[in-house]
């Protein structure tokens, strides 16, 4: 009777033990896509509105073999403001920008995470250093930025909006112009690096995370009311292992690809709309699923 309730205990834990993936790193990846490096013409104040509906459909081992099947679906809105100066920097153009996110639970979820519900304030971010180039081919940008952990956290808890660390993330990126004809087509790329601090209550140390959004795109009706078409797309690694926290987490890196196709339009002056669809695969050691994204800007 011992050894049989041994056996029962082993297949209970085992597939819960399976299902942990190392925690991911605050940035949504294809957060970015098509002309994601573009540095704004002008100094002026510019407010974008980011809503992603995205799904968690599957737990993938390091092996990219699926473990569990989640079949959740969450929802993020997340308001940008940036403030681009006339200020110089070592020839770039200084600007800064803040990001309030509100979301039905943390926008990176693990393999472990419980089910969250309702809807609340996630983790802020602050860029106090944001760094613009424009020459006549190209446009590139450096950012510095710190990610809080002012969304609600407790391990375990169906409230949770935070991932419940902080990191700072230092990122790069550009845009090409073939033949500098900014009306016409267009390639971009952004890298985003992530140094990951401690989570409270648990003494997880995530490991460091590197992110790189891209995106190709064509400019089809060039006039007052542009309209461009595309694909964008992203890939993710983790650079160090998870340290610290429970057993029966699987700590070896994960990393996962996603790519779709992206479209803007610009209905009125000041104002652009950008759809953007984008499905995950290769996924190694994380959660897999898609991104909706419905994103509106308008600049000063």
């Amino acid at each position: 009777m011992r050894l049989l309730l041994g056996f029962l205990v082993i297949a209970l834990w085992v597939p819960v033990a399976v299902a942990q993936t190392p925690l991911a790193g605050h940035y949504p990846p294809g957060q970015s896509g098509i002309r994601g490096a573009a540095s704004p013409a002008e100094p002026g104040w510019a407010y974008t509105n980011f809503s992603r509906a995205f799904s968690n459909l599957e737990v993938k081992d390091a092996d990219g073999g699926t473990v569990q099947s989640k079949s959740e679906t969450r929802f993020a809105n997340i308001s940008m403001f940036t403030w681009n100066s006339a200020w110089k920097v070592l020839g770039m153009r200084y600007g800064a920008l803040c990001g309030i996110p509100f979301a039905t639970g943390n926008l990176n979820p693990s393999g472990g995470e419980v089910t969250s519900t309702g809807f609340g304030l996630g983790d802020i971010l602050v860029t106090p250093v944001s760094l613009y180039g424009r020459p006549p081919s190209f446009d590139y940008q450096f950012q510095f930025t710190y990610w809080s952990s002012s969304g609600h956290f407790v391990p375990g808890d169906t409230k949770n909006r935070g991932a419940g660390f902080s990191a700072l993330v230092y990122s790069m990126g550009g845009v090409w112009y073939p033949k500098g004809e900014r009306r016409n087509w267009s390639a971009s790329a952004v890298a985003r690096f992530e140094q990951n601090f401690e989570q409270t209550k648990t003494s997880i140390h995530p490991g460091d995370d590197v992110v790189v959004d891209w995106g190709i795109g064509k400019v089809i009706r060039s006039s007052a009311r542009p309209l461009e078409l595309g694909v964008s797309g992203f890939g993710t690694w983790q650079l160090s292992h998870e340290t610290g926290g429970p057993t029966g987490v699987d700590t070896k890196k994960y990393h996962y690809l996603g790519a779709g196709p992206e479209g803007s339009y610009s209905p009125w002056d000041h104002w652009t709309l950008r759809l953007r669809a984008q499905w995950e695969f290769e996924t190694h050691n994380a959660v897999q699923g898609n991104n909706l994204w419905f994103i509106v800007n308008f600049a000063s």
